[in-house]
């Protein structure tokens, strides 16, 4: 896929809107991933020095000490990048990424997974101009990902404004699951969900066939009836209609958000 027509003829408007990313990236059990994920971002960013990488990693992973080398190395290979490795406490994804958006002084902020592949050139450029379209801050973007495409959002892009209105990246009741519908839904409610085709960000999940199951997978699979992960499945699924008045009042903080700019 090539994107050189909504690049062609922009760059007098893009010097305007430079916004700097943060890509929130836990990961676990896959350093080489890890790897491929950044080098992907770095390579086809417009401007990756305004790129900031903030991953965290389980205190517990077995392979704790391959991602210390595999940071080493992309500071070494990509100089003066700014990435930063958090270790701490198996908390969770949603608490992880919570955490990690404190450390940050970015305008965007983007919902990173280590089983991702940046494809398309130019994609920071092309955030510029989407996000220019929303100058209150309130939107919830996400790129073509080559699987759910535009039916589902699973790796939000919001804005620092979204963020400090609401008082989370995901909703920290959840523990794993529906973390990204609750954003997403958050998004239609307010009429700010946008879509962007014609960015390629794959998802290489083992489920589309570009990749292997493997632990990781295996850990946040959802289990038979009555398993450990079946319960946390339901518990996580439970969130959404338990607290539903959290949600309502979400959805006033941005609509008022949108209405006060």
């Amino acid at each position: 896929m090539t994107n050189q027509s909504w690049v062609t003829g922009q760059k007098s408007a893009i010097q305007f809107l430079m916004n700097t990313y943060a890509l929130v990236c836990p990961t676990r059990g896959r350093p080489g991933r890890l790897l491929e994920f950044t080098e992907s971002a770095i390579k086809t960013a417009d401007r990756p020095d305004r790129l900031e990488f903030l991953l965290y990693v389980d205190d517990d992973d077995p392979t704790l000490a391959e991602y210390e080398k595999a940071v080493a190395s992309l500071k070494n290979n990509f100089p003066g990048m700014a990435i930063s490795l958090t270790i701490g406490p198996a908390i969770g994804v949603p608490r992880a990424v919570d955490k990690l958006v404190t450390q940050t002084s970015a305008d965007i902020f983007m919902t990173a997974n280590d089983d991702q592949v940046y494809i398309d050139k130019g994609w920071d450029s092309r955030l510029d101009l989407e996000i220019a379209e929303f100058p209150d801050g309130i939107f919830c973007m996400w790129f073509n990902d080559g699987w759910e495409a535009g039916n589902f959002c699973t790796f939000p892009v919001l804005s620092r404004t979204w963020i400090e209105t609401l008082g989370y990246l995901q909703f920290p009741f959840f523990e794993h699951y529906f973390a990204d519908a609750w954003i997403w839904m958050l998004a239609k409610a307010v009429g700010r969900d946008h879509y962007i085709d014609d960015v390629l960000v794959e998802h290489r999940h083992w489920k589309t066939g570009k990749s292997d199951m493997d632990a990781t997978y295996e850990r946040h699979a959802t289990g038979p009836e009555n398993s450990p992960e079946d319960f946390r499945h339901a518990r996580d699924r439970a969130v959404i209609d338990k607290f539903e008045r959290y949600f309502l009042a979400d959805v006033g903080a941005l609509k008022s958000a949108m209405s006060s700019s």
